[in-house]
């Protein structure tokens, strides 16, 4: 099919940080031992468990009066900051999307922060980045979101992100080359109050 090594490579590599975006978001805490290995694996919590506050946004019958009240508590009571990203599943993205706004609250602009294009709603008392998610979809939270504020959030990177090349050639195991990717981190909401669950529920 015309494919190089460096094509599989790329893709391993997506597939890769597809995973690691499902255990941030969604993974739990766990140590398992490897008997073949003989040594334990641990598996990351992810932010959603982390979060101690949650809000319920009905999707059938969302109305602007809904969004306001979200983002009311969203961004009251927790001395956070008054820009905030919701990470959104296609169920609440598109009940959001349907939504007429008003001057009271606006949506529609466009910005990119962090290389990343978000839709900006804007309220009375903050912002929201809204960005949409396929990995809630996949995790089965398709009308789920959850606010985070980026100024407490905080990765940590125990095995740094590297490629080794194993000669599995002169070892006569395949005649083939061989890269393993290697990354040990995990996100960390160092201010749990500042960051909310969104639920979407249908009446």
């Amino acid at each position: 099919v015309g494919w190089s090594f460096s094509d599989q490579e790329e893709a391993a590599i997506i597939d890769m940080r597809l995973g690691m975006e499902k255990s941030f978001i969604f993974g739990s805490r766990g140590m398992y031992f490897d008997p073949l290995k003989n040594e334990n694996v641990y598996f990351t919590g992810g932010i959603w468990g982390q979060a101690p506050r949650s809000a319920e946004l009905p999707l059938d019958t969302l109305a602007e009066s809904d969004l306001i009240e979200l983002c009311a508590k969203a961004f009251t009571g927790n001395n956070g900051s008054k820009r905030k990203i919701l990470i959104a599943g296609t169920g609440l993205m598109e009940a959001l999307s349907k939504l007429q706004y008003s001057k009271v609250l606006s949506a529609g602009e466009t910005r990119v922060k962090w290389g990343i294009e978000f839709k900006e709603i804007v309220s009375n008392f903050g912002t929201l980045y809204v960005l949409h998610s396929e990995v809630f979809d996949a995790c089965g939270h398709a009308g789920d979101g959850f606010i985070i504020d980026p100024n407490y959030l905080t990765k940590y990177v125990h095995v740094p992100f590297q490629a080794e090349k194993l000669d599995l050639r002169a070892s006569g195991q395949r005649n083939t080359d061989a890269v393993v990717l290697t990354e040990a981190s995990c996100l960390v909401l160092r201010y749990p109050q500042a960051h909310i669950r969104v639920i979407g529920k249908n009446t």
